[in-house]
């Protein structure tokens, strides 16, 4: 099962929610984590081995923060205002996208009605 963490850009209630659908989730804010440096939090993640959900474009930069190595980075990319049942759903879209998709070593941008996978590269 995914170990997740929830940046400090959603509600508290999003990590209940995943915790009532068997998830082992934390949240940066229920942690006191707020304010903390995106490369604190990448590395807090990693340490963890937990798969860090934010909406933070930074996340996407993979020469500052590559998937690899860690269980997965998913962006979220709401198209309207990020209001609670917005998020809601995009969370609820995130744990159906796990039945097809591991996001270990991933970059996943999760918009939504599409999700893009930025996979590692083969080792050669």
């Amino acid at each position: 099962m995914t170990r997740i963490k929830l940046d400090e850009n959603f509600s508290t209630a999003l990590a209940e929610l995943l915790r009532k659908n068997g998830f082992d989730a934390e949240s940066v804010l229920e942690e006191g984590l707020s304010g903390a440096a995106d490369e604190d939090l990448y590395a807090k993640c990693k340490e963890e081995k937990r798969c860090l959900i934010t909406l933070d474009l930074d996340f996407s930069n993979i020469v500052r923060f590559p998937a690899e190595g860690t269980e997965g980075i998913i962006v979220m990319r709401p198209n309207r205002p990020a209001s609670l049942e917005v998020m809601t759903s995009m969370v609820e879209l995130f744990i159906k996208a796990l039945e097809n998709h591991d996001p270990a070593n991933c970059l996943w941008i999760l918009e939504p009605h599409q999700l893009r996978i930025r996979k590692p590269r083969e080792k050669e």
